[in-house]
């Protein structure tokens, strides 16, 4: 049937009804882009036995653009780095960096529409076509995206307090490019470039997948406690064999940090209202968390294991955030130890950062603060408001970068601004947070209450913040669900807006060297750190339960 069908794609261009071949209604057809309906303002036809609908729809679902020269009838359809071009009446269809590609049926005219061969346009752009003839519906969808139905999808698609786990982790496979896994019917599916894997769910709810060196997988499970036993594990690290034999599981009771041992300040729901993220390095695998406590707040967690034994390791340092919504790490060679960043709304209340070999440990030492009015009572809808989010760190030659996004001003301005992209690059070595620690970059200051509990009005503290690098300017929309990858020391950023996708690529020092530019509406994974590997930045996506492999080669 694939080899046989060939429809044909009207585009919306005012051109002269110069056609007069007959044509047939054919209402009953359906046309579906990646799962979702498509809607034309004129039913398909049928043409010479081939069914004609219009294409401007079908080419926005998929995020090409399309241009008409009525000097010489041609159709330009573009989409990343391919472009293909067809003439009225021409059976011969020009594709970008290629041969001509012989068409079954030339481009024709209908009622003042251009009728396009789908078939050819789509494969040529990476998507195939399936015909039902049953149900008379026409599917498009990407080469290799794998139907998931049950999967969440990983793009944020508006802007929230806090992050949330995704339904797909990535991360880097021995070098070799791209690994991803998630959970389907009880099962754990782990893909790498040369594999794929199957294991059983081990605990209910997964926090995490990262491989070694030697391509051993570790995964961060939790299971929830109702019971408010302290002594009752929640969170667990599982090592597994390249092959997929279970090796080791360690268990954690959850406390937030050595000295805060509360068994109120314990672990509830693992990975609640935030994100959870680890790193290897030095033989040390370490897991850094969002949880609910038994207190009913939140808070990040830290914990490590020494991927040798699967004992339990300690941090030497205090990396502990209250109200904790977002969590990045990364092993900073400059400083030679593990790097914390959290996105907190009361202590600290702003993006703090941390190094595991005893820096930034104060509460009131953070890198970018958040406004909170006077008389905030406790009022957790006003304290849990943040005006930011984050992005997460990257390190290059010249130091780490924090990337966010956030309102501009620290006062009550902040209510009503959009939420811009920013960054700021830092010296992990500093021994305190001061102007000289940063490279370039605005100074940002304004005043805010310290106090989540004030009642009486009281002053607000001015504070300020040095070496911010403001990287867009948007007034109607926001920023939204910012992330950051080092690629060859550069650094990439990637976010989406209500309308589209976007990246962005900075030097080594905060420069820009590719301003924002639109992806063409290809889904982000939001909550999950981007892959460089051989000059390209990778991730894996789901959108209407596709889960789909992305690139850009910036």
């Amino acid at each position: 049937m694939k080899k046989c069908l060939a429809l044909l794609l009207g585009l919306s261009l005012c051109l002269p009804a110069i056609s007069t071949t007959a044509f047939a209604d054919s209402k009953g057809i359906k046309v579906n882009v990646e799962g979702e309906s498509v809607q034309f303002d004129q039913p398909p036809v049928i043409f010479e036995g081939r069914t004609l609908v219009p294409i401007r729809a079908v080419c926005e679902k998929i995020g090409a653009t399309i241009k008409w020269d009525v000097s010489t009838q041609t159709t330009t359809v573009i989409k990343g780095n391919k472009t293909l071009s067809l003439q009225i009446d021409s059976q011969l269809m020009q594709v970008s960096g290629g041969a001509p590609v012989q068409l079954d049926v030339p481009p024709q005219i209908y009622n003042g529409r251009t009728l396009l061969p789908i078939r050819a346009v789509v494969e040529n752009l990476g998507y195939e076509v399936t015909w039902n003839a049953a149900k008379q519906i026409l599917s498009i969808e990407q080469e290799g995206a794998i139907i998931v139905d049950d999967l969440k999808n990983t793009q944020a698609y508006g802007v929230a307090n806090w992050a949330q786990i995704s339904s797909v982790h990535q991360f880097s496979y021995k070098g070799e490019g791209l690994a991803y896994a998630y959970t389907d019917n009880n099962q754990l599916k782990i893909t790498t470039p040369g594999k794929t894997l199957t294991l059983g769910v081990k605990y209910p709810i997964l926090g995490d997948v990262i491989s070694d060196d030697d391509g051993n997988f570790y995964v961060v499970w939790g299971k929830a406690n109702d019971t408010q036993n302290a002594a009752i594990e929640t969170v667990f690290i599982s090592k597994y064999s390249p092959e997929g034999q279970e090796l080791k599981t360690t268990g954690f009771v959850g406390k937030s940090t050595p000295w805060r041992d509360a068994d109120s300040a314990k672990t509830k729901i693992p990975f609640d209202s935030g994100n959870s993220v680890s790193v290897i390095s030095d033989g040390i695998l370490v897991n850094y968390h969002s949880k609910e406590r038994y207190d009913g707040h939140q808070s990040d967690n830290v914990i490590a294991v020494k991927i040798a034994d699967m004992s339990a390791y300690s941090l030497p340092n205090d990396t502990y955030s209250g109200h904790s919504f977002n969590q990045s790490l990364i092993y900073s060679k400059k400083s030679s130890g593990f790097l914390f960043a959290s996105h907190g709304d009361a202590y600290a209340r702003g993006f703090r950062v941390n190094n595991s070999s005893g820096k930034y440990g104060d509460d009131s030492e953070i890198l970018f603060h958040f406004y909170l009015e006077a008389n905030s009572n406790y009022d957790m809808y006003i304290v849990n408001t943040t005006f930011a989010q984050l992005g997460g760190l990257a390190e290059t030659s010249k130091g780490v970068a924090l990337v966010g996004a956030s309102a501009k001003s620290i006062s009550e301005k902040a209510k009503s601004e959009k939420q811009n992209l920013f960054v700021q690059l830092f010296d992990p070595q500093a021994d305190q947070v001061s102007a000289s620690m940063f490279i370039g970059g605005e100074v940002r200051s304004g005043a805010l209450s310290t106090d989540i509990n004030d009642r009486d009005n009281s002053p607000l503290e001015s504070v300020t913040d040095y070496g911010v690098h403001w990287l867009t300017n948007y007034n109607d929309t926001d920023v939204i669900a910012p992330q950051v990858v080092s690629a060859n020391d550069r650094i990439v950023i990637l976010w989406s807006t209500d309308e589209d996708t976007f990246y962005m690529v900075l030097s080594e020092d905060g420069t820009v060297i590719t301003p924002a530019t639109s992806l063409g509406g290809q889904p982000l994974n939001s909550f999950e750190r981007p892959v460089y590997y051989d000059g390209a930045v990778y991730w894996a996506a789901v959108k209407n339960g596709r889960l789909k492999i992305m690139s850009l080669r910036p």
